[in-house]
């Protein structure tokens, strides 16, 4: 046998699956737990056997030493919502979230984790923060309470990569470790392919025959914590949390009895769902009493409804976090430098010629007021205009981008919040032709600002509800606020804190 067959892990998955329709899992001492449809005579509850554990198709043995807590024989956790509790009970003792809402959406992380088989989309959890913030205590937790967590310290991408082909575990990172050594990319690329069933890791492989392609399942549940921010593309895979220092007393090492108890109410619940039925009906059922979410952010909706479908006790807080994170991202939209591009060349009429903007003349109005050291180059501004999907022209005065109305409609709902993002052209009689430069030009149109406002809210302050019609307000990590609100919001927190 070759020898990157040989360093494949050969301990049993025991997944429930298309084609086999079976789960079991290993726990201490070295036994396996089934669900009781598979006992003989048949009986309701999980029971345990010795090892080797034999299918139709093979013989599974177990590791010696497994890479995640195990979890002592399946234990009966009664009551679904006291259960629930208690796992939020635990997350609660040992860590401290800045929002309220978090409690239930870990818990919900947590169980989701349990049945990794049911879910087409899974959520990714970042801990953002300083140091000494708590996120690598929020990594703990998860680490004792989710289903085959391994820390991936120490692990070369090559191990990584067979691991979660092998075992589908759900994987512990240290983002400000793991990004730093020589396999970043890989990382990365791991991490890019594991949230949604079916995208899969392609990597070469040097063998004997020369150069081949190999093909790593690397879906399922993720969890990481950094100081710095995640790249974009793993950010809209995350649920982030921003830590801060504690407020309140925590349990300075973990209840590792409880965390033990806790895995195998766990390994029962486990078991329960996935007896006896076929993914599809199971991911049917969870899934059946998910009401569409309210907002418009199809990759968030996709990332919180497996949260959703476990949790009946917490939805109303999971959707609240929801929203608030949808509307943290729409105001960071609205302030990157790609709001300010849609801005300049919306509000400007004095920039646009023979329906040509210019990109040094947008260049030169978003340097206007900044410092020479923080302008941006033409250059820096024309990848952004094309990245925003403006086609190029090429003019005697330099090079531009044809000014697209309904382009300029659609980013400026956007990036700008608008409610009335544009008014149509007063005249009907509109043609198009290419001048001497091989433009392409609209004539005969009334010389109106097409994209000139209502008296309308830019933002909406987050506290009030109300909205900003100024443009004076406090940028606050939760989304932008009156002024007067927040200064009160402040003192209100420094009297509860004194207090």
């Amino acid at each position: 046998m070759p020898k990157e067959e040989e360093s494949r892990p050969t301990s049993t998955p025991g997944f429930l699956d298309i084609t086999n329709h079976y789960a079991f899992e290993q726990v201490k001492n070295s036994k396996y737990a089934l669900p009781g449809s598979q006992a003989t005579p048949k009986q309701s509850e999980p029971f345990l056997i010795d090892t080797p554990y034999v299918k139709l198709d093979g013989a599974f043995v177990p590791l010696v030493r497994a890479p995640w807590p195990l979890a002592d024989a399946p234990l009966n956790y009664g009551n679904f919502t006291e259960f629930w509790n208690e796992t939020k009970q635990f997350i609660w003792d040992h860590l401290f979230l800045p929002d309220e809402n978090l409690y239930d959406v870990l818990n919900a992380w947590a169980f989701a984790s349990w049945i990794p088989e049911v879910w087409s989309v899974v959520p990714y959890i970042f801990f953002y923060g300083p140091v000494a913030s708590g996120k690598t205590r929020g990594l703990e937790v998860l680490h004792r309470l989710s289903f085959r967590t391994i820390i991936s310290s120490n692990i070369s991408s090559a191990a990584l990569f067979r691991a979660c082909e092998a075992w589908h575990p759900t994987l512990i990172l240290d983002e400000t470790e793991i990004y730093n050594k020589t396999e970043k990319n890989e990382v990365i690329g791991l991490l890019n392919s594991g949230y949604r069933r079916g995208q899969y890791a392609i990597r070469v492989k040097v063998s004997e025959f020369g150069e081949i392609l190999e093909c790593f399942d690397v879906f399922g549940f993720k969890a990481m914590a950094g100081t710095e921010a995640l790249a974009k593309t793993l950010e809209s895979r995350s649920i982030m949390i921003r830590m801060i220092k504690n407020r309140r007393k925590v349990r300075l090492h973990v209840d590792e009895k409880k965390a033990d108890e806790l895995r195998a109410k766990f390994l029962y619940w486990r078991l329960n769902q996935l007896d006896g039925r076929e993914r599809d009906v199971i991911c049917e059922d969870f899934l059946r009493g998910v009401e569409d979410l309210e907002f418009d952010n199809g990759r968030l909706s996709e990332l919180f409804q497996c949260l959703l479908a476990i949790s009946n006790d917490g939805r109303e807080n999971i959707l609240a976090y929801a929203n608030k994170m949808v509307e943290m991202r729409q105001f960071e939209e609205q302030t990157s430098i790609e709001a300010e591009v849609v801005e300049a060349m919306c509000n400007d009429e004095t920039l646009k010629e023979n329906n040509v903007i210019l990109t040094k003349d947008v260049a030169d109005k978003l340097n206007a007021n900044r410092k020479e050291n923080e302008k941006f180059k033409t250059n820096s501004v024309g990848y952004i205009i094309r990245r925003l999907g403006f086609e190029p022209r090429h003019t005697r005065r330099g090079n531009g981008w044809f000014y697209d109305i309904d382009r300029l409609k659609y980013l400026q709902a956007i990036y700008l919040g608008e409610g009335v993002v544009a008014k149509p052209s007063l005249s009907s009689q509109t043609s198009r032709s290419m001048d001497v430069d091989g433009m392409e030009s609209v004539k005969d149109v009334k010389d109106v600002n097409p994209l000139q406002q209502e008296n309308h809210p830019k933002f909406t302050c987050w506290i009030c509800r109300a909205g900003i019609f100024d443009g004076i307000y406090e940028k606050t990590p939760e989304g932008p606020a009156h002024v007067n609100c927040y200064q009160q919001l402040l003192e209100a927190r420094r009297s509860e804190s004194v207090g």
